[in-house]
Formats: C-alpha cells, structure tokens, sequence
C-alpha cells in the first residue's frame, strides 16, 4: 500500500496528507501558516490569529483566555499533526509552510481556502474518506469505469493495484471502505444487491486520487484518467 501512485508519490504520503486535513481547525491553521510564509508566525500570533478567525460569535473581539485556550490546542493538536504530513516546519520559532506539492495544487488550496461555492460539503468527511489509498483506489475505478460494478468486480480491480489477494481487499472493502465512502456521499452502495456506483463530488478533483489499474483505464492520449464529470458518472442506484 506504500507503492508510488501515477503522480511518483508514496500512497502514506497522500494518507497523512488528507487525514491532516480532516479538521476544519487544522485547514484553518494552514491556511495561515501559508500566509505567512516564508518569514513565518510565531506559536502565539498563529493562535491569537487563528481564534480572530474562528470567534463563534462573529466579532473581532479576542480574550487572554480565548488565546490560550488556541495556543494550547495549537501545540498540542493542529501543529503536530501538520508537521507530521510534511506540511509545515518550526525554523526559530516560528511556524513556517514547507514546500510540499499541496501547496502547488491551485484546486486543493481553494478549497483549504474556503473557496469553493459548494458549501453543503462537509469538508471533515470527504478528506476523512480520501485519507486511504484503497478508498482513493476504489474511487478511481468506479470513476473510470462510470457505471455500477459488483463488489467482486470492484475488489478485483482495486487488488490489481495492490500487493493483497482479492478475498482480502473484497473483506476490507465490504465492511470498512465502502460504508465508509457513502457515509462521505462520494458513491452509492446497495447493500442488498452488492453493487458500487461513484456518485460524483463537487469538490474532489482526479489529481488527489490514484492511478488507475492498467488492465481497468480508459485514459486518454496524455496518460491521464478523464477528468470527474458528475453529471456523467453518477448512476442510476439510490444511496
């Protein structure tokens, strides 16, 4: 599961990466750490910005008490786990944005940002989904094929891009992944008949998923898999 994807990043990678980002809080924080890059903020000036921008009550106003409160969630919680993705670094003392891809990726910082028209998404649960390279694997089947497969079929696929036998994915992906992707309203799975549909998100872009099995692509002339239509690859089977 730690194999290069298309892109010639690690699978963990991209793991950490969206499970980072599985936390309105953190996305908020990174987004300021960006800002400020590459002079950096110190540990307290993020937290006093950070509860200005997240202040429940809309004002401008901010307490000692408030800023503890977000320096210690800070410390203890936000920083660590964006550290540990590679996606910022402390220099000196101050919280700086590392160079990693992300911060490349002009679709992915939009919706860091908070720009993204789509705003019954929750962002919590869709990055929470991604943060697996097999659910990202299924996805990018299902996206592939645009239209609904048996769990058979599904696991064959995704076990093609793996080192696991089938059986063991198909387990995996019955009672763990797929519960999980419809939960995250990213495909539809009727339980009593076993088959898979994507669903279509309007906020999930290819780049963020896994390169297709060989035998399973319908790429085009440039290697790449067609770009997430969901008008078209949403099927007929209700959620």
């Amino acid at each position: 599961m730690s194999n290069p994807d298309g892109s010639g990043r690690p699978r963990h990678a991209r793991d950490g990466l969206f499970s980072a980002l599985a936390d309105e809080t953190r996305r908020e924080v990174l987004q300021i750490a960006h800002e400020q890059s590459p002079t950096g903020v110190t540990k307290a000036e993020l937290a006093a910005e950070l509860v200005s921008r997240t202040a429940d009550d809309g004002t401008d106003t901010v307490t000692d008490d408030d800023r503890k409160r977000a320096l210690v969630d800070c410390h203890h919680r936000l920083l660590p786990v964006l550290a540990d993705a590679g996606l910022i670094t402390e220099t000196d003392d101050r919280i700086v944005a590392t160079d990693h891809w992300a911060f490349d990726d002009a679709e992915l910082m939009g919706v860091i940002a908070g720009q993204t028209t789509d705003y019954g998404t929750d962002l919590d649960a869709l990055f929470e989904a991604l943060a697996d390279a097999r659910r990202r694997t299924a996805i990018t089947v299902l996206e592939d094929r645009q239209q609904p497969l048996s769990v058979d079929t599904l696991a064959s696929e995704v076990a093609a891009s793996e080192t696991d036998q089938t059986e063991q994915v198909r387990s995996a992906l019955t009672h763990v992944h797929l519960p999980h992707l419809h939960d995250a309203g990213l495909i539809g799975y009727d339980t009593a008949s076993r088959r898979v549909s994507y669903e279509g998100h309007p906020v999930l872009h290819t780049g963020w998923l896994e390169k297709p099995p060989e035998h399973g692509t319908h790429a085009d002339a440039s290697g790449r898999s067609p770009k997430l239509i969901p008008e078209l690859a949403r099927s007929s089977i209700e959620r």
